[in-house]
């Protein structure tokens, strides 16, 4: 099924639901990282390889990952197509690659934090 880049098609509610995911996991992060970290001292290296030992924690941030990469590179191909700077069919080629690629090497990063040694 195409994403439709037009108001109120599959493509722009996909993009506007990535914005409030977005913008709700990064007022999280400030709250508990910053606001609430700050008390005890921000998480160390140490903290943070244990926590991706946590099976929800990492399909937390590769779910994180995905809404990330749909909503800035469908905001990008929305400004490509719309400025006409390169075809849809093109920009929709070049930015799912893109994509792929961003989220292997993403995915591999956090497969290899998950099974590194606590130091």
């Amino acid at each position: 099924m195409p994403v439709s880049s037009r108001k109120g098609g599959l493509g722009w509610v996909l993009q506007a639901l990535t914005g409030a995911v977005l913008t709700a996991v990064v007022v999280a992060h400030l709250v508990r990282v910053h606001l609430q970290g700050s008390y005890k001292g921000l998480p160390t290296y140490g903290e943070v390889l244990m926590a991706f030992k946590n099976p929800l924690v990492v399909a937390s941030e590769l779910a994180l990952l995905v809404a990330a990469l749909y909503h800035a590179l469908y905001g990008l191909h929305m400004v490509l197509v719309e400025a006409k700077l390169v075809s849809e069919g093109k920009s929709r080629k070049m930015l799912s690659t893109l994509g792929i690629l961003l989220f292997a090497y993403a995915l591999l990063l956090t497969l290899y934090l998950a099974a590194k040694p606590y130091p």
